[in-house]
């Protein structure tokens, strides 16, 4: 089937953010008074499974403090602010050959959207940070953790975007980042490509 849609999944796709995600996360959990800190081998562990207040509470019941659902959105908030500011202030590249890709697809009519559970905040600071190299304003559709009742690896998210989208699975070439995304993908039936990034190269795809 010739190809209608070129779906990018996780944020880290694009770009890496993965260690802005991190830091970002221990000056939240600090700010917040907590003596907790992740270094570079926990997060790459917990990036195997989508979803940060997911993380947080894993971090809540390694420690055997359970934070509520009310801590955890105020940590997982600030932490995202903090790591918007920072890709917009350094400011964060696009991944090599996104950007050449991005732009062939939109040549040859091919729909470019984003599929990823991730929050909208998340892709805006992106998108500014790379300018006109990542034209989210010529996409077919930026699908987010709002368009999804279960997250990655469920299906879900993308059954959304090839619905909303009208293209069929097999119409669809979706690039994921980790083992869990590339498995969301998969089970929508779509064709996938991983690319993993710095923090997601160890996992087993």
């Amino acid at each position: 089937m010739e190809l209608q849609a070129l779906l990018l999944g996780s944020i880290g796709v694009v770009a890496e953010t993965s260690d802005i995600q991190r830091r970002a996360y221990n000056r939240a959990l600090a700010e917040a008074g907590l003596d907790w800190h992740w270094d570079d081998l926990q997060y790459r562990n917990l990036l195997k499974a989508p979803g940060g207040r997911r993380r947080l509470r894993r971090l809540s019941a390694d420690a055997a403090s359970a934070l509520g659902d009310t801590e955890i959105e105020a940590i997982h908030t600030r932490k995202t602010e903090i790591a918007c500011a920072e890709v917009i202030a350094q400011p964060v590249e696009l991944r090599p050959g996104v950007a050449q890709l991005i732009d062939a697809a939109l040549l040859r009519g091919v729909k470019v959207a984003f599929v990823t559970t991730t929050y909208l905040a998340n892709i805006d600071a992106i998108a500014l940070a790379a300018g006109d190299a990542l034209p989210i304003d010529r996409f077919a559709g930026v699908f987010t953790v709002d368009d999804a009742k279960n997250p990655k690896p469920a299906p879900d998210i993308y059954q959304t975007a090839l619905q909303r989208l009208g293209v069929p699975a097999g119409g669809a070439v979706a690039i994921e980042d980790s083992a869990a995304s590339v498995a969301s993908a998969r089970a929508a039936g779509i064709y996938t490509l991983a690319f993993p990034g710095a923090f997601t190269l160890g996992q087993d795809f």
